[in-house]
């Protein structure tokens, strides 16, 4: 008997173990319904616009959505979870390139699986591509009727008949103001630009204020024909702007940006050994340390002129600056300024001072710079106070 139970519980645990691991769903009893359907695309798609929404649930919660093919390919994307069904490329829906796009959809719960087909079909209501539907347009063959206002995007750029046309008859086609930025809903060349920034008075946010839209150095669109913009003091100097042109000036303030993109060199590359190759001494190396004000570098270290000083605190300011806006290269300028040389024996020193001028490249972080160093002293021979030379600076790799 007792074998009789040991044989009924192992057929028993067997059954148990098979039903908790089987993994055919039609045993577990999961279901997923879905269609084939078709909808129609907005007379205008737009980018990210949402055309509609796949179909499909099942009766264990929500079921996931993959796009297997769709036809043209790039047409659409879809929003893996919830199935919305997004425009990405709205040529395909606006052009003459196809008819319908054709999509084919997987529909999932676990390992249940279906198939919709969904037909997207180019909605053709709308000939002359002006964004307005036959039923509404008072003119559905006229691109230009009815008028819009200057703010209106609704139109279909991809329109042949619509980019034909020019809706603000100004001898510009619709197309070709979309293309160079303008408003095909108005003559640009009617619009005035009051305070003379270079800025039309329909874009402008102050149309009477010179100095906004904020610019900065560099800024060369102006007209300083304008008196309300000669008038204006856009760096908020005390000069006006007319006087700071006239002056060889910029009449704008530089950018408040860091000063490593002020002047497209990053001096924080300097901070570390660098080498110096000097003209007159042979090579060595210095540091330096990043001032307060931007572009302002001290290098610092005995041997920055490779003179066989021992100074810990020698410090000569280099003054960098660049050559535009836009350009990595630049002029560096190191004032008169005196230092000491302590000499090897480290008790006697010598005093100089030094000046000069030079560059830096900013693709190879070079400084290239002619000096003039005095030695100073009533026992200083003449002839032998002044002597110049080059130092070049350079990082050590």
């Amino acid at each position: 008997m007792k074998t009789l139970y040991k044989y009924i519980a192992s057929v028993l645990l067997i059954v148990i173990y098979v039903s908790c691991n089987e993994s055919d769903d039609s045993i577990s009893g999961i279901t997923v319904n879905t269609e084939d359907f078709t909808i129609t695309a907005p007379v205008v798609v737009q980018q990210r616009d949402t055309l509609g929404f796949l179909r499909g649930s099942s009766n264990s919660g929500e079921v996931t959505y993959t796009l297997l093919s769709q036809t043209p390919e790039n047409s659409v994307v879809l929003g893996i979870r919830y199935g919305e069904i997004i425009a990405a490329n709205p040529e395909v829906f606006n052009a003459d390139i196809t008819n319908q796009i054709n999509l084919t959809v997987e529909v999932k719960k676990r390992n249940v699986t279906r198939i919709s087909n969904v037909t997207i079909l180019r909605n053709l209501n709308d000939p002359d591509g002006d964004g307005i539907e036959n039923n509404s347009d008072t003119d559905p063959n006229n691109p230009c009727v009815p008028l819009q206002d200057l703010t209106y995007t609704g139109f279909n750029p991809f329109n042949s008949i619509w980019g034909a046309a020019d809706c603000d008859d100004d001898g510009m086609t619709n197309a070709d103001e979309v293309n160079s930025g303008r408003n095909p809903y108005i003559d640009e060349s009617t619009i005035g630009d009051a305070d003379g920034d270079g800025v039309r008075d329909d874009v402008d946010p102050e149309p009477n204020n010179p100095c906004l839209p904020e610019q900065f150095a560099g800024y060369q669109d102006f007209n300083p024909e304008n008196e309300v913009w000669a008038m204006g003091d856009c760096d908020d100097d005390g000069v006006s702007n007319a006087d700071e042109l006239a002056n060889g000036e910029s009449p704008y303030p530089l950018p408040d940006l860091p000063c490593n993109e002020i002047l497209n060199f990053d001096l924080g590359n300097y901070e570390r050994e660098l080498r110096t190759v000097d003209s007159n001494n042979g090579e060595g190396v210095t540091i330096g340390v990043i001032g307060e004000d931007c572009g302002t570098f001290f290098f610092t270290g005995g041997s920055l002129f490779n003179q066989g000083c021992f100074n810990e605190d020698l410090s000569i300011p280099f003054f960098f600056t660049p050559n535009d806006p836009t350009s990595s290269n630049g002029t560096i300028v190191v004032n008169l300024t005196e230092y000491s040389c302590l000499s090897e024996d480290r008790v006697s020193s010598r005093l100089f001072t030094v000046e000069g001028f030079g560059s830096y490249a900013g693709a190879s972080s070079t400084v290239e710079f002619t000096y003039t160093i005095t030695e100073l002293g009533d026992d200083i021979p003449e002839e032998e106070r002044v002597t110049t030379g080059t130092l070049i600076i350079r990082p050590l790799s």
